[in-house]
């Protein structure tokens, strides 16, 4: 993608001289500006992932990348990505607190056992996600649900996976 910055620079008689250069960006900058205003009309840059499993996979990858892009649209409820119906401010605010709680070296899917994903209704499933970091190794609930052909992140509970900034406990 080719963004067009408009420089203004002085002649020595001090009137201003337009000069347009070419500056290369990758897709987040303006995307982030979109996240910012909260644009619904945006192009989506993560596709939604067709199972729960690699829903989790694609949100932990944007969280280790700080994504708040691709991290606004995984999470989100039947309405849709968050992206698309929450205000700009409060979703890059929400967002932060997930990534800074969630930050991680390494993450796995608890082994499927009988009791280790727990379907909620017919339309939510929630899968247990051990995360390591700094030593520590919480085993993070993960509340996805169906949208349209995919999978979403709806709800992650940030107080299983403990203060990032303490130690472990216990």
């Amino acid at each position: 993608m080719v963004l067009y910055s408009l420089r203004i620079t002085m002649n020595f008689m001090g009137t201003p001289r337009f000069a347009q250069r070419f500056v290369r960006t990758g897709t987040a900058l303006l995307l982030s500006a979109c996240l910012a205003c909260g644009s619904s009309s945006r192009p989506r840059t993560t596709p939604i992932p067709n199972d729960p499993a690699a829903a989790i996979a694609s949100f932990l990858q944007a969280v280790n990348e700080n994504n708040l892009v691709a991290m606004s649209e995984l999470w989100g409820s039947g309405r849709g990505p968050a992206y698309t119906y929450m205000d700009g401010e409060e979703l890059r605010q929400r967002l932060t607190i997930m990534r800074v709680f969630l930050e991680h070296e390494k993450y796995e899917i608890v082994p499927e056992n009988p009791g280790s994903i727990i379907q909620i209704d017919a339309d939510q499933r929630t899968i247990p996600v051990r995360l390591t970091r700094k030593g520590c190794m919480p085993v993070v609930p993960f509340t996805l649900m169906p949208y349209r052909d995919g999978w979403l992140i709806n709800n992650i509970d940030l107080e299983v996976a403990g203060n990032p900034a303490r130690a472990c406990s216990g």
